[in-house]
């Protein structure tokens, strides 16, 4: 059973969460959010929000209405197993996605190109903490932009290198020319179901970033709604930035994000009641010295614990924590801000995380590298949560194991202790080793290089998934011809 230790509680008091949700709900009764889609006005004008031109105002009764559809909980199913989703189970994860540039282990900077974002999914599809797998790089500038649509090949790579469930982003008017971006969700949702021979169930999660402050742009709500009507769920989330699409003061922030949020809730349970929404936030500090968004601050946390505090008060799944640097490698501020920006996941108990390995620079750069050192990360946080075991049975035992050692004694004898093996995490990364540091340097090399020969052998080792013949002629409707069977 993974533990919920409320952690975001030492944050934000239940008090705090009351004031929070009481000016969300003036922001969306009094200010009201931008929907800029004519189909989504339709839809509130129709259940008796007000609108006014974009704006639409929400009261706490179409609120209340719609959280009390939205699930706690979900599943997401494909033709191999199910992956739950909620605060009864451990966090689920993905990779890092979208950066325009990755750091090569030769420690230059190069534009990603299709074969690096297979790269990625080959990692991602062996990576013991990652549940979900995803394109790391889209779009990438060596791929056939010739057609309509070259944003489906890219889906289809996901399914072509992995068993595992798909986290989908949302189409856009550059990658899929021809038709509305509505009809691109939807046919993205229904490759899912034909592939998997799943129709009536989720099958992807799909992100969905409103834009700061107080709106939503035409190309995400007509992701959104399309996804709504094929019943998949949806991750809202928020990406604002402190003093620039949000107010200075944090408080400011999180208020907006959540009415932000909440009117993001409604539009979904209108569409669809019951289809599965995901609380998220990823809002950050701005540095205002540089104009740019400080994913490594610690006020993007606390942020992050807010949205854990107001998406349990909701009763909502949740995403928040991201393993996210402002540095450029994978070095010593990689580290610290990586393992900070992971707490709010695993000790704060998220249900969901994006961007759990392998991202720098506030999203711009993949890393190959950082995927592994990430990934051990979240291997330690798992540990964290764990706690010790306590328990009266236990203390008895232990106190006679003490009793018997005695003053001065030892606890060396036979074979490794079941205690042992049970409660301690032995890295496979990270030195551990003592003594004269050269001689373990010349063998095991550093973190780096240890990282790169993990790469090496994992992607050398990597095997297809097992695919239908009728699975292969699916992907085939779609694939780049190099990447077809």
């Amino acid at each position: 059973m993974y533990t919920n230790r409320k952690f975001y509680e030492n944050y934000v008091s239940t008090r705090d969460v009351e004031l929070l949700h009481e000016y969300s709900l003036k922001l969306l009764s009094d200010v009201g959010v931008s929907f800029n889609c004519a189909e989504a006005l339709d839809i509130f004008k129709k259940h008796g929000a007000t609108v006014e031109g974009s704006i639409v105002k929400i009261d706490e009764a179409l609120l209340n209405q719609a959280l009390e559809s939205a699930p706690k909980s979900f599943t997401v199913y494909t033709d191999s197993g199910e992956t739950k989703i909620g605060e009864r189970f451990r966090p689920k994860t993905v990779g890092c996605y979208g950066p325009s540039k990755f750091l090569f282990e030769d420690d230059e900077y190069r534009v990603a190109q299709t074969a690096d974002m297979i790269k990625f999914l080959k990692l991602m599809d062996t990576s013991d903490v990652t549940d979900f797998v995803n394109n790391a790089a889209f779009d990438t500038p060596d791929m056939d932009k010739t057609k309509d649509d070259f944003y489906m090949p890219q889906v289809a790579m996901c399914l072509k290198y992995s068993k595992k469930p798909t986290y989908g982003n949302v189409a856009n008017s550059l990658n899929t020319r021809g038709k509305s971006l509505k009809q691109a969700a939807k046919d993205i949702a229904q490759l899912y179901k034909k592939f998997y021979d799943i129709w009536d169930r989720p099958v992807l999660l799909t992100n969905a970033c409103a834009l700061s402050p107080l709106g939503y742009s035409y190309e995400v709500l007509d992701n959104i709604i399309g996804l709504a009507e094929e019943g998949q769920p949806i991750t809202l989330l928020t990406c604002s930035m402190t003093n620039m699409t949000a107010p200075a003061a944090l408080l400011g922030t999180v208020i907006q994000n959540n009415a932000t949020l909440l009117a993001g809730l409604v539009l979904t349970q209108l569409i669809h009641p019951g289809v599965p929404v995901v609380y998220g936030s990823v809002s950050s500090a701005t540095d205002m010295r540089e104009i740019a968004l400080a994913i490594g601050a610690p006020e993007a946390q606390l942020i992050q614990m807010s949205a854990l505090a107001l998406s349990r008060y909701y009763q909502l799944p949740v995403r928040a924590g991201v393993a996210g640097t402002d540095s450029m490698k994978p070095d010593y501020q990689a580290g610290v801000e990586s393992f900070m920006n992971l707490m709010t996941t695993y000790l704060g108990k998220a249900d969901f995380i994006l961007h759990h390995a392998g991202i720098l620079q506030s999203y711009a750069l993949g890393s190959f590298e950082k995927f592994i050192m990430d990934e051990e990360t979240n291997r330690i946080l798992l540990r964290l949560n764990k706690g010790i075991d306590i328990s009266d049975t236990k203390a008895e035992r232990v106190f006679a194991e003490i009793k018997k050692a005695g003053p001065l004694g030892n606890y060396l004898s036979g074979r490794t202790p079941k205690d042992y093996r049970n409660e301690h995490y032995l890295t496979s990364l990270f030195n551990r080793a003592a003594g004269d540091p050269q001689p373990i340097v010349d063998k095991i090399g550093d973190l780096r290089e240890r990282a790169s020969k993990e790469i090496d052998d994992r992607v050398n080792n990597y095997k297809l998934p097992d695919l239908t013949k009728a699975q292969q002629k699916i992907l085939n409707e779609y694939l780049p011809k190099s990447e077809q069977f």
